[in-house]
């Protein structure tokens, strides 16, 4: 299967399913730039339920392509970012061996969303060892060729926000108070399992 999908920051776990039984990732370069989805957002647990994370983008963003849509840091936001997965991962099993890394990648300041968006996911396939290529689009086509998924904005963070986890394949820091989500971020997977990730993957529902 050659799957196609929208340039995305720390996808959901879902999605990493995908990922996993690819035989090629083609990450659309020409597209243009939609609110309320995964190219700059992100879900997380947290003490109080699941939590969007948005990264700041530049004004202007909805008249641009994509990949020239420059990321924000009039705010502090990488403090906050910062302060947020402590707060919200911090007593999980592994923690310490990745926080500091995304940190690295959050402070190095990437001008683009893009950027930042292929630096993060680069990092994950390395901690996973993920070796399906990756490939970027030449060109917009609406309806591509059939031998592509395409799965472009089918997944959204409003409708993942709102799937309870049901059977959910691993354990994480909230369990108990029965406020979690099916399909958060992969850094939620990647706290609390660690190396055995790919484990929790090879068997996930990715629909």
């Amino acid at each position: 299967m050659k799957l196609l999908i929208e340039n995305q920051i720390l996808s959901p776990v879902n999605i990493y399913a995908y990922y996993i039984t690819s035989e090629i990732i083609c990450i659309e370069n020409h597209d243009n730039f939609n609110k309320r989805t995964y190219r700059n957002r992100f879900i997380i647990s947290s003490p109080n339920g699941p939590q969007i994370i948005s990264i700041p983008l530049k004004k202007g963003k909805n008249n641009k392509i994509f990949n020239r849509v420059e990321i924000s840091y009039d705010t502090k936001w990488i403090s906050n970012l910062n302060n947020t997965l402590k707060t919200a991962y911090g007593s999980s099993a592994f923690f310490d061996y990745y926080f500091m890394d995304l940190m690295d990648i959050f402070s190095a300041k990437y001008k683009y969303i893009f950027e930042l968006n292929n630096r993060l996911r680069n990092y994950i396939f390395e901690i996973l060892e993920i070796e399906v290529p990756v490939i970027f689009t030449d060109r917009y086509e609406k309806t591509p060729d059939s031998e592509y998924l395409d799965l472009r904005e089918k997944h959204l963070p409003s409708t993942d926000f709102n799937i309870p986890a049901k059977n959910k394949l691993y354990s994480s820091v909230f369990d108990y108070k029965s406020n979690d989500i099916q399909n958060p971020s992969i850094i939620d997977l990647i706290f609390n399992m660690g190396k055995y990730s790919m484990e929790i993957l090879e068997n996930y529902p990715s629909k």
